[in-house]
């Protein structure tokens, strides 16, 4: 649950704008307090803003901030806004965040109204739609009782979230100025990312639910995914090191301590293998980019397209997936798994999310084959 003294502000904040705060969702680390016992500490509340709803209902946004003393915190260009908690060396500080396909034309902001703009955020649209009411009871800035609901994102739309705050952090693509920085918020969205998953009561629910999420938008499902793969699936991957550098900040570095450490990573890992695809599902990942780069696997492209002409599958058929060529699937293999020698065999171990996925990353790996004229004139019915 929100603490104090930021609960009061939030139901201040509620209370001012009526029916139209259901189209605010909480996330990010306050989320978290809904979901766990014990959340780490923060003071920011994050918003992902409902923009078509705002939009039509135009419940004055900036009116309601200016008249609760909220001010533009500076330099955020009007997506985020704070005010002096009376009493206290502390700041109510908010933060607008709305789906990224209502970001400006090269640029990162999202208009709400004049004077009030978002940060976009990819996920944004599932955050909204994979989010619920919850109870909020406390006291108004004057004492008095107030209890108002609260909307926000679920689990598995949170962990989504954090992923890909998780990459572009760790990829530092804001230059060597912010790298300390960024390394810094990898650390913490890595420990979020777990901490959330741990608290899962039914992992193998969780996996379903965060999975099936993607069904609204299956190629940043594939994205997040890959993401999940790239940053969990060893013991040494990306996120487990930050995730140890994470814990290892407040520790001393004595024997004890690392062995605790050490533990505590290899309970995450295995923790976070549970929610996983099968390794069938990144196998077909693999041979879907294998068999549609045509600078280095022409041959390999064209026998997947004569698979397809001679089966009269078009490539954005779902179908086309099990055609995809025995050759494709290579790669390292560990003691005991067992060599995929075709896709129909790998197919059978997957969801129907998982299927749709797949072709959905066939369909994009694709396009490019469609401006190869030589490729048209051949398969020219299989590319249409």
């Amino acid at each position: 649950m929100i603490p104090e003294p930021q609960r009061t502000y939030v139901l201040e904040l509620l209370k001012a704008l009526g029916p139209a705060a259901e189209d605010f969702v909480v996330v990010g680390a306050q989320a978290m307090k809904f979901m766990l016992e014990k959340a780490r500490g923060t003071k920011d509340v994050d918003f992902v803003l409902d923009i078509m709803r705002l939009r039509v209902e135009s419940p004055s946004i900036a009116a309601t901030l200016a008249a609760l003393g909220y001010t533009v915190v500076k330099e955020s260009q009007n997506f985020q806004f704070e005010k002096p908690i009376p009493g206290s060396k502390e700041v109510m500080r908010i933060e607008f965040m709305a789906p990224e396909e209502f970001k400006r034309d090269k640029d990162f902001r999202v208009d709400v109204e004049k004077g009030v703009h978002a940060r976009f955020c990819t996920g944004g649209t599932i955050a909204l739609s994979e989010s619920s009411l919850h109870p909020l009871s406390g006291k108004l800035p004057d004492g008095s009782a107030f209890s108002a609901s609260v909307r926000v994102t679920k689990p598995h739309a949170l962990v989504m979230l954090k992923l890909l705050a998780l990459d572009d952090r760790y990829q530092n693509i804001r230059g060597a100025e912010q790298a300390k920085h960024d390394r810094e918020e990898a650390r913490t969205h890595a420990a979020d990312s777990i901490a959330v998953i741990s608290g899962q009561a039914e992992l193998d629910q969780f996996r379903k639910n965060f999975e099936n999420q993607f069904r609204q938008d299956l190629p940043l499902g594939v994205r997040v995914l890959k993401i999940l793969g790239s940053y969990f699936r060893d013991d040494t991957s990306p996120g487990l090191l930050v995730y140890e550098e994470f814990i290892v900040a407040d520790k001393p570095i004595d024997r004890p301590a690392r062995l605790q450490v050490r533990g505590e990573a290899r309970r995450a890992h295995q923790m976070m293998l549970k929610i996983f695809p099968p390794k069938e599902f990144y196998a077909l990942l693999a041979a879907v980019e294998d068999c549609c780069d045509l600078h280095r696997n022409r041959p390999l492209v064209e026998g997947f397209l004569g698979n397809l002409n001679q089966t009269r599958t078009k490539i954005s058929d779902v179908a086309a997936v099990e055609r995809l060529p025995g050759e494709a699937f290579g790669g390292a293999y560990g003691r005991g798994d067992k060599f995929l020698t075709s896709s129909p065999e790998a197919l059978k171990n997957l969801t129907s999310t998982e299927v749709e996925l797949i072709a959905a990353h066939l369909e994009i790996c694709a396009a490019p084959l469609r401006q190869d004229s030589d490729l048209v004139e051949r398969f020219g019915a299989v590319l249409a």
